[in-house]
């Protein structure tokens, strides 16, 4: 079939070029694929492989059609010869069958003329009188009634004897069609499911790639808000430097203490970061432990809030404590959790337009430690709260270009959740903020 040959060479070179352009090398700044150009792509392959399918299936229906002709062909040509052989053997000179003819050969003969004209397939053969509309010879009893219905039948008469009774030869080929499919349609149905499993790889494909285009984009945002994020404490560490080298301010021990406040809480800050990176790819690997032990709870949410004390003093904001578990006490992994409390509190003034409020309360219920981070920031949407645990995902901030961070801190939070079998839940509403509740098996 060199028609679908070419086609099928013409398909694969437009998969591999489709394949190209969606695996250029992306921009330094790369954007997802736009949504008009994958249902472009992908509808140009849908209609390649349908074409090419339906093509297919025409060529298989026109092959079958001739190897059934060629199969016909074949079996009169050799029925011919056979008649030819046989009819002074069969035919008394009064038309009548020799009762002497030993029919069981027949069969063999027609198979080996049906052999030497490439069929090899052995029928069942009988010998039918017309006359008497009788089965005079069957070489299977059990088929007579497929050797009557049969369409290939041959009449056997010598040219002396015209106008006797009429015999005929009847053949039945139980595996015709098996042979037929077997010669012709092999072929095609390899090449159905070949085409088959190229639709499958081209869609796992294109979903890889744009996978794979989507972890580059936050690959890059992920540096750069990280970039951002570190420089931000360190520029803050060497103004506050900076100043203390000034005589005038260093000899104020007010002043001193105020800007030596702020290169720890900075510090702090970083650690955090730091922490909150190298931990979260730690705890990718199923060989991560934590070490836990008994945690005061209270005293670590008071040890963070501290930490935030400058910087919602200069936004203008507030924490509360609402530290009511009894008792405060959790076996945990303090480090961890340090940084649990941190970044949810972080999250919360980061997404406050306004002067930030965060709210953090403790509960001992039915057996679990409640530990609840509330703001009243911007608050998340539905199709956000969805995702918003997943590595790299950052929250849409509509018009505000101004929130700072890498998109790992609840993937953090949910990670060290997980590991001290807990869990967290969200609650939230678009312009009235989030409330975050961890949940921790109480000591």
């Amino acid at each position: 079939m060199p028609f679908i040959s070419t086609l099928e060479k013409y398909f694969f070179s437009t998969c591999v070029i489709l394949l190209k352009l969606t695996t250029l090398t992306p921009h330094p700044n790369p954007t997802p694929m736009k949504r008009w150009i994958r249902i472009f792509t992908i509808t140009i392959f849908a209609f390649a492989a349908i074409s090419l399918v339906f093509i297919q299936f025409t060529q298989t229906r026109r092959t079958v059609s001739i190897n059934d002709n060629m199969f016909n062909i074949g079996v009169t040509n050799a029925m011919e010869a056979v008649i030819k052989e046989i009819s002074g053997d069969v035919l008394l000179p009064d038309g009548s069958l020799s009762p002497t003819y030993h029919y069981q050969g027949l069969d063999n003969l027609i198979s080996q003329h049906l052999l030497t004209n490439g069929i090899d397939i052995r029928p069942v053969v009988g010998i039918y009188d017309e006359s008497q509309s009788t089965l005079l010879y069957a070489s299977a009893a059990d088929n007579e009634r497929n050797l009557e219905d049969s369409p290939y039948r041959y009449t056997f008469t010598s040219q002396s004897n015209e106008g006797t009774s009429q015999y005929y030869i009847l053949l039945s080929f139980p595996s015709a069609q098996l042979f037929l499919q077997r010669n012709s349609n092999l072929l095609a149905y390899a090449s159905l499911i070949l085409i088959l499993i190229i639709i499958v790889m081209f869609f796992i494909s294109i979903r890889a790639l744009t996978v794979q285009r989507k972890l580059d984009t936050m690959k890059t945002e992920f540096i750069n808000n990280m970039t951002h994020e570190i420089k931000t404490p360190l520029s803050t560490v060497s103004l506050a430097c900076e100043m203390l080298r000034d005589d005038s301010i260093s000899s104020d021990e007010e002043s001193r203490r105020n800007f030596l406040g702020i290169i720890n809480d900075e510090n702090q800050r970083l650690r955090v970061l730091v922490d909150t990176i190298l931990q979260s790819a730690k705890m990718s690997k199923k060989s991560f432990r934590i070490n836990p032990k008994e945690v005061d709870m209270h005293a670590l949410v008071e040890k963070v809030a501290q930490s935030f004390k400058l910087t919602l003093a200069n936004r203008g904001g507030s924490l509360e404590t609402h530290l009511e578990a009894v008792p405060p006490v959790v076996v945990a992994d303090e480090m961890h959790l340090t940084n649990l409390i941190f970044n949810l509190i972080d999250n919360g003034i980061k997404y406050s337009t306004s002067a930030p409020h965060i709210t953090v309360s403790t509960a001992v219920e039915d057996g679990w430690f409640r530990l609840s981070v509330k703001d009243e920031g911007i608050g998340i949407s539905k199709d956000d709260q969805k995702h918003v645990f997943e590595k790299f995902y950052r929250v849409s901030t509509g018009d505000i270009h101004n929130v700072k961070g890498f998109g790992i801190g609840l993937n953090y939070v949910a990670q060290v959740v997980k590991l001290h079998q807990g869990h967290i839940t969200l609650e939230s509403e678009l312009g009235k903020g989030s409330t975050f509740t961890v949940s921790l098996p109480a000591d």
